[in-house]
C-alpha cells in the first residue's frame, strides 16, 4: 500500500523534474545559445523555395549520352529588390546584354516584330491560343491588337516597338507562370548562360541590381542532329497540359512534349524539393534547411547505337544528294536486332537539329514552314508503296495456305493477262520458274498469280501477322500504314476490282508501308516466324544507373506458325536475290545476306526500296531502306551496305 508520505515524495520528485527541464531550456535560450536565438527572435521573414527537379538522362545502348544534364547558370530576377518603375528598363538591359554575348533568354511570346509590324509566328497555333487565353484577349485578336494592349498594360509607350516586344515577352511569361503579381517569387529570365555572361553580369551587380546568377541543371542534347525524331523535346507546360497535370506539377514546369521525352515523361521527370530560408530584418540569412529533398528522375537506356545511327544518317544524306534526281529529296532507313526486335538505328532525311530547335525561335518557325517537312519521322510515320520488297511476305502466305508449293512452276511470258482488260507487265520474260527463282528475278507475273490465288482478304490477314498494316509497338508515334483491299477502298470511296489482289501482291495498288514495318516483317522471317514488339527502350534504371527498374527484352507480338520448311524456301529465295538476282552485287560481300529489292511506281520517279537480313545462317540484324523517287535501286543498296559495314566492323565510312 502507498502511504501519504510516499505519494507526497513522488509528486515532489515529478514537479522537480519538470522544473529542472524548464530551467535547462531557459539556460539554453538565455545563456548557451543566446546569440542564435536572439537573431532568430529578430527574424521577420521565412521563405519556402522550390529547388529545381533533376530530369533523368537518356543514353544509347552502350551508355553514351544522348540527352544529359549539365551544370549551368541561370539569370534570376529578385523582384522584391527591383523598384517597380525600374523593372522594364532592367529587363531590357539584361536581355540586350545576354544577346550581345550570344546567349538566349526565355522567350515564349508567339509574336514576332519585323518590317515595322507585329505578326504571329507561323506554325504556333497552340501557343497563340494559350497566349490569348492567359492574357484574356479575344480569339480573333490580331498580333497588332494584342501588342497594343500589352504595351498599354505594361506602360511601354516610351520604348521602341522592338524593345517593347522583348519586355512584353518577359511580362507575358510571368503572367503565364502565375507570378506577375508576386514580388516574392523569383523569375528565371535565362535558364542557361555562358561563363562569359556569368563574369560580365557578376562584375556589374550595381548596373543590374535585382538580378543574380544561380547555378542550375541544364538539359543538353549531346548531338542535336543524331536522332531528333526519336528523342523528342521538352518545353514549358501549356495551359491545357497544366489542367491535366496541375496536381503533380507547378505551372512553370518543364515537361516532355514529343518522342521519348514525352512518352516516358513519368519515368524521366524529377520532383523538386522544398528549402526553407529564414531572413533577418537586416536582410541576412539566418538559416537554410531542406524540408523536402528533391527526387531525381530515372535514366533511360535506348536500344539505339549512336555509331550505327550516325552512319545511317550520313549514308542516307550522301546517297540522296548525289543521286542527281530532281525529285529525290527524302528517305528513311531502319535497323532492327532480329533477336529481340530492338531498334538499332532509325534514320530520316531530311532531318533537323534538335538543339537548335529548342534554343532558336526563328529556326523553330522555319522548320514548320519548310515544304520538305524535316520534322516528319519518315522511318516510323512515312508510308510508301513498297514495290517488290513485299514479295517474300506474299510467298510466305501462299506457301503456308497451300496456294503454291516450293516445286510448282508458273510460266512468265512477259505479262499477266488473267483479268479481262487488265494487263500487268513483267520486267522480263522468265519462262516457267519456281518460287525461289521468282524471288531472285522479282517476277511480277509469278506474284500476280499468287495474289489472284490468295485474294485481298487473305493477303491482308498475312500482312497483319508480319506487322504490316498494324502498329509495330514502337514507343514513339508511328503510322499504321495501309494494306490494299476492299475495306480500304470502301473507306476512301473507291471501287475495288478483283485484279487489285494481283497488283497488291507485287507491292503496288493501295499498299502504303512504313520503313519500320518493312524492317519488322523481314526480322520476323529471319527470326523463324516469331514477331516481337518493336521497341526503342532497352532498360530503365534509377538516376545513378545502379538499380534496374525495368528491362525490355523480346516481347512476343505474333507467332505466325509458318512451317520451318516453307520459311526456309522463302529465305533461300531471298539468299538467291543476293547471289544471282536483283541484288547480286552482294554476291561477294564478306557477310552472307538474304535480301529483296524493290521499285514502286508513283507520281514522279519510282521509289526505290531494299530489305535484307544478315548473316544468312544466324541472323542478327534486319535492314529496311526507302528512298523516295530514288529511281535506281543502287541508292538504297548503298545505304544498307554502309550500315552493314559499320555493324560488322568492315570497311568504315
Amino acid at each position: 500500500m502507498w502511504t501519504d508520505k510516499k505519494r507526497t515524495g513522488i509528486v515532489f520528485a515529478f514537479v522537480f523534474v519538470i522544473f529542472g527541464l524548464f530551467v535547462a531550456r531557459l539556460a539554453d535560450w538565455q545563456i548557451i545559445n543566446y546569440n542564435y536565438y536572439r537573431v532568430r527572435a529578430n527574424s521577420s521573414n521565412i521563405y519556402f523555395v522550390m529547388t529545381d527537379p533533376v530530369r533523368g538522362e537518356i543514353l544509347d545502348r552502350d551508355g553514351n549520352g544522348l540527352v544529359i544534364n549539365d551544370t549551368g547558370y541561370k539569370v534570376v530576377l529578385d523582384r522584391l529588390l527591383i523598384a517597380k518603375d525600374e523593372e522594364n528598363g532592367l529587363i531590357l538591359r539584361l536581355v540586350r546584354a545576354l544577346e550581345k554575348l550570344g546567349n538566349t533568354w526565355i522567350d515564349t511570346l508567339p509574336i514576332k516584330y519585323g518590317g515595322g509590324k507585329f505578326e504571329f509566328f507561323d506554325g504556333q497555333e497552340s501557343e497563340i491560343k494559350t497566349f490569348k487565353k492567359v492574357m484574356k484577349f479575344p480569339e480573333d485578336a490580331t498580333a497588332i491588337e494584342c501588342m497594343e494592349k500589352m504595351i498599354a498594360k505594361y506602360k511601354l509607350e516610351d520604348f521602341s516597338l522592338e524593345d517593347s516586344r522583348i519586355i512584353c515577352s518577359v511580362k507575358y511569361n510571368m503572367e503565364k507562370n502565375g507570378i506577375y503579381f508576386s514580388k516574392s517569387t523569383p523569375y528565371v529570365l535565362a535558364d542557361s548562360i555562358s561563363k562569359e555572361a556569368v563574369v560580365f553580369l557578376s562584375e556589374r551587380t550595381e548596373e543590374f541590381k535585382g538580378a543574380r546568377i544561380q547555378t542550375s541543371i541544364v538539359r543538353k542534347c549531346v548531338d542535336g542532329e543524331l536522332a531528333p525524331h526519336l528523342l523528342g523535346y521538352t518545353g514549358l507546360m501549356s495551359a491545357e497540359e497544366y489542367e491535366t497535370h496541375k496536381s503533380d506539377y507547378p505551372l512553370d514546369a518543364i515537361i516532355g512534349k514529343t518522342g521519348i521525352e514525352g512518352v516516358f515523361e513519368n519515368f524521366l521527370r524529377g520532383i523538386g524539393g522544398k528549402r526553407m530560408i529564414q531572413i533577418s530584418k537586416d536582410g541576412g540569412i539566418v538559416d537554410v534547411s531542406e524540408k523536402e529533398p528533391a527526387v531525381s528522375g530515372n535514366t533511360l537506356f535506348l536500344t539505339i547505337s549512336s555509331k550505327l545511327q550516325k552512319v545511317a544518317n550520313e549514308s542516307l544524306e550522301e546517297n540522296i544528294k548525289k543521286s542527281g534526281i530532281h525529285d529525290c529529296t527524302s528517305g528513311a532507313a531502319v535497323v532492327l536486332d532480329v533477336r529481340d526486335f530492338s531498334v538499332l538505328a532509325a534514320s530520316t532525311y531530311p532531318s533537323y537539329d534538335l538543339d537548335k530547335f529548342t534554343h532558336d525561335k526563328s529556326y523553330y518557325s522555319q522548320l514548320y514552314s519548310d515544304v520538305s517537312r524535316p520534322m516528319l519521322n519518315r522511318a516510323f510515320s512515312g508510308a510508301y508503296a513498297p514495290g517488290s520488297v513485299y514479295k517474300p511476305l506474299v510467298a510466305c502466305a501462299a506457301l503456308e495456305t497451300g496456294n503454291i508449293t516450293p516445286e510448282e512452276k508458273i510460266h512468265c511470258g512477259g505479262s499477266f493477262n488473267y483479268y479481262h482488260g487488265y494487263r500487268l507487265k513483267c520486267m522480263g520474260v522468265h519462262g516457267s520458274i519456281n518460287l525461289i527463282t521468282a524471288l531472285a528475278k522479282s517476277c511480277n507475273v509469278f506474284f500476280a498469280e499468287l495474289g489472284r490465288r490468295l485474294g485481298a482478304e487473305l493477303l491482308k490477314v498475312w500482312a497483319n501477322k508480319f506487322g504490316v498494316g498494324v502498329k509495330t509497338g514502337v514507343e514513339v508515334g508511328e503510322s499504321s500504314g495501309i494494306v490494299a483491299g476492299p475495306e480500304h477502298s470502301e473507306k476512301v470511296g473507291a471501287k475495288w476490282y478483283e485484279s487489285g489482289s494481283s497488283q497488291a501482291a507485287i507491292g503496288q495498288s493501295d499498299n502504303m508501308i512504313t520503313p519500320i514495318q518493312l524492317a519488322t516483317y523481314v526480322a520476323t522471317i529471319a527470326n523463324g516466324g516469331r514477331r516481337g514488339r518493336t521497341h526503342l527502350v532497352k532498360t530503365i534504371t534509377d538516376y545513378s544507373r545502379n538499380n534496374v527498374i525495368r528491362d525490355f527484352g523480346f516481347e512476343p507480338a505474333e507467332n505466325i506458325n509458318i512451317s520451318p520448311e516453307n520459311l526456309e524456301t522463302v529465305k533461300r529465295g531471298m539468299r538467291e536475290v543476293a547471289l544471282s538476282g536483283t541484288a547480286r552485287d552482294f554476291a561477294n560481300y564478306p557477310i552472307q545476306i538474304a535480301a529483296k529489292t524493290g521499285t514502286a511506281q508513283n507520281s514522279g520517279n519510282d521509289h526505290t526500296t531494299f530489305v535484307c537480313f544478315a548473316p544468312y545462317e544466324n541472323p542478327e540484324i534486319a535492314i529496311a531502306v526507302v528512298i523516295a523517287h530514288g529511281k535506281s535501286g543502287t541508292l538504297s543498296k548503298n545505304v544498307a551496305r554502309d550500315i552493314m559495314n559499320c555493324y560488322f566492323d568492315l570497311i568504315q565510312k
